[in-house]
């Protein structure tokens, strides 16, 4: 895989793999860590997992996941997002008079996850800005309903629905084939979004 998706996720959100510098010195790559201006390393292995993520409804569906050659990528939406979650607690807490360090917590429930997902869209075939794909993203966040979404990490957290409220487009400096994209997100029960939109 030819698509130096390094540099690209460094200009698009800020920061590289540093994790990796210290096995590749290990590995007698010292020169080239010290000096990536003027090397390439290309890693794969049996070993190597991403995880791949689905986005679908109905009979539509988009997956997000690396492809060991760029040929393969005309199989694939985008490449595996990253993602971020948080949740929290909802409390009703009661003071108790006069009594210090104490709280009663009558009731609480627990808020669905929010997640922030963020990726790249690249055109690996022509290397020419991916109109196709920005045309299909739009689709993705004007859809006005749920999502469904399969992954090892949403199936981790019992996260199978999502709504998206958010999204942010940046066009990625130097790389005219490549855009920066984020989704905020909501996790959510069909009924629940059944409810909500009720009211």
């Amino acid at each position: 895989m030819t698509g130096n998706l390094g540099d690209r996720f460094k200009i698009a959100f800020g920061f590289v793999a540093a994790k990796m510098s210290t096995p590749l010195k290990a590995k007698g790559f010292e020169a080239e860590v010290e000096q990536p201006q003027n090397s390439q390393i290309l890693l794969w292995n049996d070993k190597t997992k991403f995880d791949e993520v689905k986005l679908y409804r109905d009979k539509i569906e988009f997956d997000f996941a690396f492809r060991q050659v760029a040929e393969e990528y005309n199989t694939v939406f985008a490449t595996p997002p990253m993602l971020s979650f948080s949740r929290q607690k909802k409390l009703i807490v009661t003071s108790i008079d006069n009594v210090d360090d104490i709280e009663r917590v009558e009731r609480y429930n627990t808020s669905p996850y929010e997640i922030d997902w963020k990726g790249l869209l690249i055109d690996m075939d022509n290397h020419t800005f991916p109109a196709d794909k920005l045309k299909q993203l739009n689709e993705i966040f004007k859809f006005n309903g749920i999502w469904n979404v399969s992954s090892e990490i949403f199936d981790a957290l019992e996260i199978t629905a999502v709504y998206i409220s958010e999204v942010q487009i940046e066009f990625v400096e130097g790389y005219e084939d490549t855009i920066a994209y984020s989704f905020k997100m909501k996790a959510i029960k069909d009924l629940e979004y059944q409810l909500l939109t009720q009211k």
